[in-house]
């Protein structure tokens, strides 16, 4: 059916971060009363394509490659985005996002 989306393809689309939603399709961070969670557009990207690949390990270089294409940045952006996405997100014992040690 056109215009129908299915509770299922529903839920594929929004996954939730503690007391947040993260939807993949809108590309925003959402507070549990539906307010943007205000994060920075370049911590809000590394999130979207962490979301977008749950329970996989993504290397620093793609994200940075997916998250800065064809601008030079040093990796002090990437671990920036990720501190702001934990201090959002309240992830202080790093539960939501995690560091694999020479992996990603």
């Amino acid at each position: 059916m056109i215009g129908h989306t299915s509770s299922d393809e529903m839920a594929a689309r929004r996954l939730p971060l503690g007391e947040f939603v993260l939807d993949l399709v809108a590309g925003e961070l959402f507070t549990a009363d539906g307010q943007l969670a205000g994060l920075r557009k370049q911590a809000l990207d590394v999130l979207l394509v962490l979301g977008s690949r749950v329970g996989q390990v993504v290397g620093k270089d793609e994200l940075m490659r997916l998250v800065w294409p064809n601008v030079v940045v040093g990796e002090g952006s990437l671990t920036q985005a990720i501190a702001d996405i934990r201090r959002v997100l309240g992830d202080s014992e790093h539960r939501v996002i995690r560091n694999v040690a020479r992996r990603g």
